[in-house]
């Protein structure tokens, strides 16, 4: 690296550091029109790795289908073996990793996601499974998009909320998992958790600049909490400190109160 782009570089770390330590960043607004611009453009740098199509460079040395096996794994042991499923719901199923785990255990599977690409190569991969119903939403309007869900027993939002414009956004999103969960459904979450490192928290600037699988964090204790107030009891938490994709994933199941 040259001595101009090592200056370059620590200049923007200590510009990170001050935003992120000072609270500083992008409003609301303009952090989720960034965002909605990303994913929206299947051209973007890095979308078809960071959408989990099959296809991508990073699933040349990360075998793709074991990371939605693995989610299955995982939610089968923290929900218990006799879990039944009606409709399962994933909050941006990208290319399909999980769908292709989770629809083979449940009636209807219903991927929703803000490209209209990314459901067409979910709804590829599941195939005849199951019945697969794709919704496309409107990523500065997530709400809009519950009228076209109807009532699920399973939420599902994975490799997700850390790359959400805001911890603000992802509170939205949990809202929604509420609003179409009956009493006594249940959501399997993941986030990527926050530590006392600066480099940890979440970034609210350059989103289309710096999108990474950090974007956005939250401690744990706090999420936990924040949940608890939402009417979506915690009943476990997992965590995994590091993997062949990534770093610091929490997964909670929780339950509609």
């Amino acid at each position: 690296m040259s001595v101009i782009g090592s200056a370059k570089g620590l200049l923007r770390e200590a510009v990170d550091r001050a935003t992120v330590q000072l609270g500083l960043g992008h409003s609301e607004e303009r952090l989720a029109h960034d965002a909605r611009s990303y994913w929206t453009q299947t051209n973007a740098p890095n979308w078809r790795g960071n959408s989990h199509f099959q296809d991508a460079d990073v699933f040349s040395e990360v075998d793709w289908t074991s990371v939605g096996t693995g989610h299955w794994e995982l939610f089968s042991k923290l929900a218990g073996p006799d879990i039944s499923l009606n409709r399962v719901v994933e909050w941006g199923c990208g290319g399909g990793t999980n769908a292709v785990a989770f629809a083979p255990h449940c009636r209807e599977f219903i991927g929703v996601d803000v490209n209209r690409d990314s459901l067409v190569e979910c709804a590829r991969q599941v195939g005849d499974t199951t019945a697969f119903t794709g919704v496309e939403a409107d990523l500065t309007h997530p709400e809009a998009a519950v009228a076209q869900i109807g009532e699920v027993d399973l939420f599902l939002c994975l490799y997700v909320l850390e790359l959400v414009p805001s911890p603000d956004y992802g509170l939205r999103l949990m809202r929604i998992a509420h609003s179409l969960l009956p009493s006594g459904g249940l959501a399997f979450v993941q986030t990527k958790y926050q530590t006392t490192d600066w480099r940890t928290a979440p970034r609210r600037h350059r989103y289309r600049e710096s999108v990474a699988a950090s974007m956005t964090t939250y401690p744990i204790d706090v999420f936990w909490t924040q949940m608890a107030a939402l009417g979506l009891t915690p009943l476990s938490c997992h965590l995994v400190p590091h993997n062949n994709l990534d770093h610091r994933y929490a997964y909670y199941l929780l339950r509609k109160a």
